[in-house]
């Protein structure tokens, strides 16, 4: 397994890789598109994937640099709790690592990875949106040990996101945490 910048080849792999992790439809071809072009500022790609020698997607970090993003999957933020303004904050859209994976460090590499194309780009800042009804509260346990903390909680985050929840099938109610990393 390697890690390595996303590229735009990659999206077709990554949308059938993102269907069976999060749910069927999260993201579209069309939505991965618009994330792999805001993951750049100039010519550093902040968003990485973790692949097999096959180049087979394991791993995914979408990572928005400052300035490329004005929001997450959901409309709720709260930039007026941050100690640094918008323009200079990164954004973590998405972590997801396939279960033959898990446990095993990629997620905090894959992480890492965006920190560092962060810092290249002069960011002061990352906020999340962490799924607050994830497994065992896994979202928010790995974003707490990473440095991260809560600055607000916004119910029903994700509910004009059409696509099929894994957690039942059906459209997400689910809640999402705010949190931020400060650099």
């Amino acid at each position: 397994m390697h890690i390595r910048p996303l590229e735009l080849r990659d999206l077709p792999a990554v949308k059938t890789f993102t269907d069976a992790s999060i749910g069927l439809n999260y993201f579209t071809l069309k939505e991965l598109e618009e994330c792999f072009q805001k993951s750049f500022s100039g010519d550093v790609m902040c968003s990485f994937v973790l692949a097999n020698s096959q180049d087979e997607i394991f791993g995914l970090r979408l990572a928005y640099p400052p300035g490329s993003w004005s929001k997450g999957k959901g409309k709720k933020l709260r930039a007026d709790l941050w100690k640094v303004p918008l323009e200079k904050v990164g954004y973590f859209q998405s972590l997801f690592l396939s279960d033959a994976v898990q446990g095993q460090g990629w997620g905090p590499k894959l992480s890492d990875s965006s920190i560092e194309s962060f810092k290249l780009v002069g960011t002061e800042a990352i906020v999340t949106h962490a799924w607050k009804e994830s497994p065992n509260n896994s979202s928010i346990r790995y974003l707490t040990k990473f440095g991260f903390e809560s600055v607000a909680t916004h119910p029903e985050y994700w509910i004009d996101v059409d696509y099929e929840c894994v957690r039942d099938g059906k459209p997400c109610r689910c809640t999402a945490e705010e949190m931020i990393k400060y650099l």
